[in-house]
């Protein structure tokens, strides 16, 4: 059975309640019990003050009135007995509630004067009694003990009633707060479900994207859901366009050496061209079709070590010119390695190839609020001619160069335009303090300590 967020909590809430609800009954139970044995006692102590205003000396016996507080004491087998005895356990006297009834009395031998003692007795008929011995000056036997006892089966039933009570009060608590709470979760989840009813839809075709409104709680995996979600949809836009292009790209050059080829002699030069073109043409649009999105992947890439490797290599490409390195930041980017090798490789080549002979890379982290993406800016300056700021929205373009004189297709700074654009990073041009170009792109990267 697959696992369910739901299932958990209401297990888990529904495990804590029970032990609270078992907890609180014990402990309610327990209060309850002590109070009803409490009640016991004082109702006893009550009939022992009794049975001692109504007793007298007469020729050193006692004599007791019959007119007493309690009347269940003068009804046989009532429940409620009394017994007076002295220091030998001899019974001076027995109430008429237990001339019918086998009424044991305690070990009393132990009892101080004054002092009275409470206890329960389990064997036979459960009772509760009370002894209570005195001094009685004049007797002739001074010490007296007077004993109440009563049975403890009123008092049973309650404290059974009230457990009875209780288990279904409890019980009814714990209904009501089950079903209160599986409510409370099927609208708290409600959220949850209707994104997984939108991705389901999503793999189906039925929709483009994911719905808005979503809790705080859920508004970044809704983000970055969609963010998958646009991505792949991007990723099948751009093979298609690829496709298209390469086959439109095609058709000229294909042409021209079926034409070639139906001459005597065709020309080798023409051919060569021909393919050359063809080349550029497929590298161009497979670099198109499998740009990726590895911010989505979060990817790390050491960016102080990528373009140390992409130095080094066009320092052996280009000796006359002095790269120099600015490096105030190190944390990685977000994005994969040959990506991001083609985004500064192309803008550093062309950095050096229009160069009169100075170039500096300087790598710096953006200011940024706390809060937010931590980002890294790369910027690349050399003292060539520069780019005209009429020519800078055209050579990020596809084809288009601001030079004509090297060579080339013109595809470089669009693969890097498109890719920065792709990795959700930002890509200017203008003018160095050196004479030339500025180029500054800034990347989604990672805190040094994330």
């Amino acid at each position: 059975m697959p696992d369910s967020i739901q299932r958990r909590l209401m297990l888990t809430s529904s495990a804590v309640l029970v032990i609270f609800l078992t907890a609180t009954g014990l402990l309610l139970d327990r209060t309850f019990s002590q109070s009803v044995t409490e009640g016991a006692q004082q109702q006893l102590q009550l009939v022992v003050y009794s049975l001692m205003g109504a007793a007298s000396e007469e020729g050193q016996q006692l004599r007791f009135n019959e007119g007493f507080a309690e009347p269940r004491l003068g009804q046989p087998d009532s429940g409620l007995y009394a017994l007076v005895s002295n220091a030998r356990g001899d019974i001076l006297w027995r109430s008429r509630s237990a001339a019918l009834t086998e009424v044991s009395r305690i070990n009393d031998r132990a009892l101080i004067p004054g002092d009275f003692v409470f206890q329960q007795s389990k064997q036979g008929v459960p009772r509760f009694s009370l002894s209570h011995s005195v001094t009685w000056e004049g007797l002739q036997d001074e010490r007296v003990i007077f004993t109440a006892i009563t049975d403890q089966a009123p008092y049973r039933a309650a404290i059974d009633a009230f457990r009875q009570n209780l288990g279904l009060g409890l019980g009814g608590v714990a209904l009501v707060f089950v079903l209160v709470q599986f409510l409370a979760l099927r609208w708290g989840l409600i959220p949850l479900l209707r994104m997984q009813r939108e991705v389901v839809d999503l793999e189906r075709g039925q929709r483009d994207q994911l719905s808005e409104g979503y809790p705080s709680e859920l508004q970044d995996l809704a983000a970055h859901l969609q963010h998958f979600v646009t991505q792949e949809q991007n990723q099948r836009r751009r093979y298609r366009q690829a496709l298209d292009n390469l086959a439109h790209s095609l058709k000229t050059p294909l042409s021209v050496i079926s034409n070639a080829l139906k001459e005597p002699q065709p020309s080798s030069t023409l051919l060569q061209d021909q393919v050359s073109r063809m080349q550029d043409v497929i590298r161009g649009q497979l670099n198109k079709a499998t740009l990726a999105a590895p911010a989505a992947l979060g990817q790390r890439t050491a960016a102080e070590e990528l373009l140390m490797r992409l130095v080094s290599a066009l320092r052996t490409a280009y000796p006359n010119v002095h790269i120099q390195t600015r490096f105030n930041a190190t944390g990685p980017l977000r994005g994969h390695a040959s990506d991001l090798m083609e985004i500064f490789g192309n803008v550093l080549e062309n950095a050096c190839k229009f160069c009169r002979g100075r170039v500096i890379v300087e790598l710096a982290a953006e200011d940024l609020p706390q809060s937010a993406q931590a980002k890294l800016r790369v910027t690349i300056e050399d003292d060539g001619a520069g780019i005209a700021v009429d020519d800078r929205q055209q050579v990020v373009q596809r084809g288009q160069r601001a030079d004509n004189q090297a060579p080339g297709q013109g595809i470089g700074l669009s693969v890097t335009a498109e890719l920065v654009d792709l990795y959700q990073g930002e890509l200017t041009i203008s003018d160095s303090d050196l004479g030339g170009a500025r180029i500054c792109i800034t990347l989604p990267g990672f805190d040094p300590v994330q």
